[in-house]
């Protein structure tokens, strides 16, 4: 019904422009002929007549639309001069044989000038409208950009199109969330937010798109694109985008590209803010837990030495012993699950630094295995190194907490009457460290998994059996950051776990 009554309003004003035009056409042509009949009485020349009937065509030209109007006023005007002003008078009859010629050349000119004139308020009246376009677009540019929220650019959106294109206008703004995502329809300030049944299946209908538009229950659907996806929809009455002119459409794809631009910038924000309250809690989280970790540190390193103390003093009394030593155990599991958690929180700040000077590997293995073995003497490390003294450029302190992890992982493994063994070696222009232990190995699992943060299986060896999976994460980002590799496999030979390090000889 709405459509029908603006399809009347139209076609009334189309008539309504047309008997304008006429009447103008008409009164000039007459006044014309009054002000000639006048030069007539004063005995004045035809040649000012004929001047005044060819401004007569150029107000015509000028005041209505069209070349019609023109072409049509100066055959008339040729008319009325034969008719009103050339013998014999009241009769389009001609004695003078010349009279033709003036008739021809009052005509071409006539209809030249008039082409002229109907060109140039053609050309005026494209640059008014892209003037009223480019008016639009700022407006349209100047008040998304006050906008903060989606809801609020769909509400822009149906105002400024709405007045623009003379019709109802829908928006939809897709969130994350596809069931929260925005739908609101009307025009001007009569606007309403409404439902769409099945969100994703009308998602899906701007896939593999033919057309820069979806045509559905009589409307145009347009995408708004962002950078890496369908951020909205435009919906626009098929009827009203069928009767635009070119000028018109390109003024369309021009505010759906300022629109898509400006609703990409809000999900932008949306998503920059995200981030940074992310960054802020993980920078909380960060300095929360080294400073629990270093408090730790102090008193761990105590009950630690306290324990060792006893050990030392009571190892005829067996009970006070293994009372102390397991003291030390748990103190020390606890005391590398602090370092591994510092190490951690440096990683993720990309504040671990790597101080390389060139060391003796063997060094580096006899200290990780000092470390883990001086209280846990029924396991046995075998060490396989070359002849010739290695040298490897690394950071000591980091290397050796590699082989701390990985050893502490192996003996929790492997029983007590199987040995460990490491073995070293230069291949090329690299040093690669190997530890196999006789433990049950990863079985039917993915060996890369246990790398991943807080993966732990306890029924396959990882760094989690008794801790929050963090030793062999640490243990990969030191090796990456010297620039090597670490991998892990089962054993072919036997059951059990290999670990392979790849560190490179060369700066």
């Amino acid at each position: 019904m709405y459509n029908v009554e603006k399809k009347v309003v139209i076609i009334l004003k189309d008539f309504h422009k047309k008997m304008k035009s006429i009447m103008v056409m008409l009164s000039l042509l007459m006044t014309s002929s009054l002000i000639g009949m006048l030069f007539k009485s004063l005995n004045w020349s035809d040649t000012n007549i004929i001047l005044i009937y060819i401004l007569a065509v150029l107000m015509t030209s000028r005041l209505t639309q069209g070349y019609v109007y023109g072409i049509v006023s100066s055959i008339i005007a040729t008319f009325m001069f034969n008719y009103f002003f050339t013998a014999p008078i009241y009769t389009l009859s001609v004695y003078d044989s010349k009279y033709f010629v003036t008739f021809v050349v009052m005509t071409i000119t006539a209809i030249i000038m008039s082409a002229s004139t109907t060109r140039i308020q053609k050309s005026t009246e494209i640059a008014n409208e892209n003037a009223d376009h480019m008016k639009t677009l700022y407006t349209l540019t100047n008040r998304l950009s006050d906008t903060l929220d989606d809801q609020s650019l769909c509400q822009v959106v149906i105002e400024i199109f709405s007045h623009v294109f003379h019709c109802q206008v829908g928006c939809v703004c897709f969130r994350e969330n596809i069931e929260q995502s925005i739908v609101m329809y009307g025009e001007n300030h009569h606007i309403q937010q409404l439902k769409i049944d099945n969100i994703r299946a009308y998602q899906g209908c701007f896939q593999n798109m033919e057309k820069s538009y979806v045509s559905l229950n009589h409307q145009y659907h347009y995408p708004l694109y962002g950078i890496h996806k369908i951020l909205g929809v435009l919906i626009l009455p098929q009827e009203n985008i069928d009767q635009l002119d070119e000028n018109q459409k390109r003024l369309l794809t021009s505010m759906n590209e300022n629109v898509s631009l400006a609703l990409d910038h809000i999900y932008a924000i949306k998503e920059q803010l995200r981030f940074k309250e992310a960054t802020v809690k993980e920078r909380y989280r960060s300095n929360l837990l080294r400073a629990i970790s270093h408090d730790l540190r102090t008193p761990l390193s105590g009950i630690m030495g306290t324990s060792e103390m006893i050990m030392d003093m009571n190892k005829d009394n067996h009970e006070t012993s293994e009372l102390a030593h397991g003291i030390y155990d748990e103190a020390n599991w606890l005391y590398l699950l602090v370092e591994n958690i510092l190490s951690l929180t440096k990683v993720q700040e990309g504040q671990l630094v790597i101080h390389k000077q060139v060391e003796a590997i063997e060094e580096i293995i006899g200290s990780a295995i000092y470390h883990v073995t001086k209280n846990k003497m029924n396991h046995q490390i075998q060490v396989d190194v070359p002849e010739d003294v290695l040298m490897v450029p690394m950071d000591a302190q980091l290397i050796q907490q590699v082989l701390i992890n990985i050893f502490n992982n192996a003996i929790k493994h492997t029983p007590e009457n199987q040995p460990i063994c490491i073995h070293a070696y230069q291949k090329q222009q690299y040093a690669y460290l190997e530890i196999e232990d006789y433990g049950k190995g990863f079985g039917t699992q993915n060996p890369d998994q246990i790398f991943e943060m807080f993966y732990t299986n306890n029924t396959a060896l990882s760094d989690g059996s008794k801790g929050i999976g963090l030793g062999l994460t640490i243990c990969k980002a030191i090796i990456e950051a010297h620039g090597g590799t670490i991998t892990a496999k089962n054993c072919h030979l036997h059951s059990g776990a290999k670990f392979i390090i790849q560190l490179p000889m060369e700066e």
